[in-house]
């Protein structure tokens, strides 16, 4: 009888290795793109593939992705924390001993990820509640992500990160576009999740721009001085307001020089060239042109 077993645990071994498989307590399997997937003819295949290979998201042991499965809050929680790249967390109620998704809250909480959630790690999303947390996801980004709003679906369908889906409002009033209560599938979170990720890595990078800048400007003999940065693909510009409600742009590569007495107001922003949206942008005022205010 032992030996039976003993060929049975054999058997199933070399089975799990021959299919590649790693079996784990987590829904979490391997970040290692298969030759031949579930998500191959899908339409969005190159955000699902970016999300394996940056190990935002995995595919399941059995190798497979399942992009049209619907996501639990776990899910879209644990999702949203890699994408964002969190690694410091803190103590979050509501979450069982041992669940495979702990550590993951806890990073969430201290991000404000679940500020005016209920946590419930396996309750399956509406498209309202997924929004929701993906606009608590960028408020540390973007101001206009902390605004509070009656509906969060119709303007996470406006951001891209949810893609439109005729159904119902929460309250019920049907919508050709906004819909909040159906499901997110894991292959929309891909897309959502490859959006904050190239966010997180714009911002990073505007970020660090806008510092060399803030750090070479100083007051001499009167006047602002300064040196714009110069990077490749990046539009970087300083824009001064005089008091006489002339203006002027300086733009990368320019080297600053201003009567400081006559300056008003100033703003300092970087973009993606050929994007309307700053990666980074800061105001400067006539009280003090050396301290700045982050109005992004």
């Amino acid at each position: 009888m032992k030996r039976h077993i003993k060929k049975v645990i054999k058997g199933v071994i070399a089975a799990t290795i021959a299919l590649g498989v790693v079996q784990s307590v987590s829904p979490q399997g391997t970040y290692a793109a298969q030759a031949v997937t579930d998500y191959s003819g899908h339409a969005y295949k190159s955000y699902i593939e970016y999300t394996i290979q940056n190990k935002l998201m995995w595919l399941f042991p059995d190798g497979n992705f399942r992009p049209e499965q619907p996501i639990t809050q776990a899910d879209l929680v644990a999702g949203l924390v890699n994408a964002k790249a969190l690694t410091a967390g803190t103590a979050v109620e509501g979450v069982p001993a041992g669940h495979w998704a702990k550590v993951y809250y806890e990073r969430a909480k201290k991000d404000g990820i679940l500020d005016d959630v209920v946590v419930n790690p396996n309750k399956v999303l509406t498209r309202e509640e997924a929004a929701f947390l993906m606009n608590n996801a960028w408020k540390s980004m973007y101001r206009v992500c902390r605004d509070k709003r009656q509906v969060y679906s119709d303007f996470a369908v406006g951001a891209g990160w949810i893609p439109k889906k005729a159904g119902k409002f929460a309250n019920g009033v049907s919508t050709t576009a906004y819909d909040g209560l159906g499901t997110v599938t894991r292959g929309e979170e891909a897309v959502a999740l490859y959006l904050l990720n190239k966010d997180v890595n714009d911002t990073k990078v505007g970020e660090e721009i806008a510092l060399k800048f803030h750090n070479s400007l100083k007051i001499s003999n009167g006047y602002l001085v300064g040196t714009i940065p110069r990077v490749q693909g990046k539009d970087i510009k300083l824009v001064v307001r005089f008091k006489n409600n002339d203006g002027a742009t300086y733009k990368a590569g320019s080297d600053v020089k201003v009567n400081a007495s006559q300056i008003f107001d100033m703003e300092f922003s970087v973009k993606n060239s050929g994007q309307a949206k700053p990666i980074a942008l800061y105001s400067y005022d006539r009280s003090n042109l050396t301290t700045r205010k982050n109005v992004r």
